[in-house]
C-alpha cells in the first residue's frame, strides 16, 4: 500500500489535505515539519509505513529557511533511509490557488490539483514496483532493496529490515566476493559520519541474527572487516534450529583468505 506523509498546519483544528485525501489512500500527517523530520531520523522503519509521497504545505516551512534548503535536508535524511524513489510535493493550500509545476527535486501543487497529482503519482510508484523490484542474492537470502525485506528461497520465510541494515547487507551483498573493512562500511552506511565501534558492532550482530534463518553467514575478519558466506543453506530445509546460530559468528584473518 502507498502511503503520504502529510505536513500542515491544522489551522482552526482542520487539517484540509489530510482530509481531502483519508478516503483513498493511507496518509500519516504531522503538524510541523520538526515533527517530520524527527520520525523519518527514527529507525526501524517497517516497509507499510515507509512514505511514497511527502506532502509538504508551503505555509509550514515558514522560518525553516528557502524551500530547496528544506527539500535539501529532507532529501538527505531520505538517502540515509534508503528512500531515494520518494517524490517530495510542495502543496498551496490558499484558496483559489489552481495549478501543477515542477522543479528539479520536487513538485508544486495547488489544492485544486492535489488529488489528481497524488493519484498520478501513486499510480506510477505502484508501476516502478510491479516492472522490476530491484533485488539482491546470495546463496538462499535475497534483499529486496525497495521494501526492506530479506527472504530465504528456501523456505519462504521472510524478514522486514531497518533502514540500516539494509544498507548494511545491500553493501556486503555488493561486494560479496571480498572482505569489506569497518572503515568502508562507516563511509557507505552512515555517511562518513562518526558512530562508536560498539555502536558498529551491534550492528553487526544484530544483522547477523536476522539473515541467520536463511543459512547465509556474516563472517568477521577480525581486525579487518566483514564479509558474506553462503554456509549450508535455509535452516528450516537443512533442519537445523534457527535460533541456535547465535552470534558467534567469527573466523580468522588466515582462514579466510585461504
Amino acid at each position: 500500500m502507498s502511503v503520504v506523509w502529510i505536513v500542515e498546519n491544522p489551522a482552526g483544528g482542520t487539517t484540509r489535505i489530510t482530509n481531502l485525501l483519508c478516503g483513498f489512500i493511507a496518509v500519516r500527517a504531522f503538524a510541523t515539519l520538526r515533527s517530520m523530520l524527527r520520525v523519518a531520523q527514527c529507525e526501524p522503519h517497517s516497509a507499510s509505513i515507509t512514505p511514497r509521497i511527502i506532502l509538504l504545505e508551503e505555509q509550514c516551512m515558514v522560518g525553516s529557511g528557502s524551500p530547496e534548503k528544506v527539500i535539501s535536508e529532507i532529501r538527505a535524511i531520505l538517502t540515509r533511509n534508503g528512500w531515494d524513489d520518494v517524490q517530495i510535493v510542495l502543496v498551496d493550500g490558499r484558496d483559489g490557488a489552481s495549478g501543477t509545476s515542477e522543479s528539479g527535486t520536487s513538485r508544486h501543487v495547488k489544492m485544486e490539483n492535489l488529488v489528481e497529482c497524488v493519484r498520478q503519482l501513486t499510480s506510477n510508484a505502484s508501476n516502478r514496483m510491479s516492472v522490476g523490484i530491484r533485488q539482491l542474492h546470495e546463496g538462499d537470502l535475497r534483499l529486496d532493496l525497495d521494501a526492506g525485506k530479506a527472504t530465504c528461497l528456501g523456505c519462504g520465510q521472510s524478514d522486514t529490515l531497518s533502514p540500516t541494515e539494509t544498507r548494511l547487507l545491500r553493501l556486503l551483498l555488493e561486494h560479496r566476493d571480498r572482505i569489506v573493512s569497518r572503515s568502508e562500511v562507516i563511509a557507505k552506511v552512515w555517511n562518513g559520519t562518526k558512530i562508536a565501534s560498539r555502536s558498529l558492532d551491534a550492528h553487526i550482530s544484530r544483522l547477523r541474527k536476522r539473515i541467520g534463518f536463511t543459512g547465509v553467514v556474516l563472517e568477521s575478519a577480525y581486525g579487518d572487516g566483514y564479509r558474506l558466506s553462503t554456509g549450508n543453506g535455509c535452516e528450516a530445509v537443512s533442519g537445523r534450529i534457527t535460533a541456535s546460530r547465535g552470534d558467534s559468528t567469527g573466523i580468522s584473518r588466515t582462514a579466510m583468505k585461504a
